[in-house]
């Protein structure tokens, strides 16, 4: 992972945003790896946890991944995660093009990484992860798709970002986590 970090550090094409670099994946015990968009300011690269903020609160998004999780029996402190971009994005319009540039180290973390199961949150992670061009998010939402990163092929499975501005954040992925819960047993 150093030289992976070593190349999230000096990668220029997004120009000169602030990134994630030693702790760009989160490490849990679980065989399950969440994949989010892009880090926020004041999210995990200041507080150095997933889902908390530099207080040490647990931010809205990861408390209903919280509640989601604790269907298949994991906390957020259980799971692996990473984003897709791996520069602090200040204009949303930018996001896409910078998922682009990170797509190479994305999969080469990914596939020097052990985890089984990924689970994209949202547009973004889904296209980038997929590699298509998504019209309709529901239409791949719950549905497993096995996906080659280098020598090792793992299970994506799209979920609904848990925002709390998502109408389907928390309802939307139920029956996606009772299903991991098989998974994982």
């Amino acid at each position: 992972m150093n030289n992976i970090s070593k190349e999230i550090e000096n990668c220029k094409l997004c120009g000169d945003f602030p990134k994630l670099t030693c702790n760009s994946i989160k490490l849990g015990k679980s065989r399950v790896l969440i994949l989010g968009e892009s880090p926020a300011k004041d999210g995990w690269i200041v507080s150095g946890r997933a889902f908390y903020n530099s207080k040490g609160q647990l931010q809205a998004s990861g408390k209903i991944l919280q509640k989601l999780l604790s269907l298949c029996d994991l906390t957020i402190d259980d799971i692996n995660f990473t984003e897709c971009c791996k520069c602090i994005i200040e204009d949303r319009k930018t996001l896409s093009a910078c998922m682009n540039n990170c797509k190479d180290i994305l999969f080469k973390q990914i596939g020097s990484f052990d985890c089984d199961i990924i689970l994209p949150m949202g547009l973004y992670p889904t296209q980038t992860i997929l590699g298509v061009k998504v019209e309709k998010l529901k239409d791949y939402v719950g549905k497993e798709f096995k996906v080659n990163f280098g020598a090792t092929e793992k299970l994506v499975i799209p979920i609904y970002h848990t925002s709390p501005a998502n109408p389907l954040c928390y309802k939307g992925n139920v029956e996606i986590f009772e299903k991991l819960k098989k998974y994982l047993n």
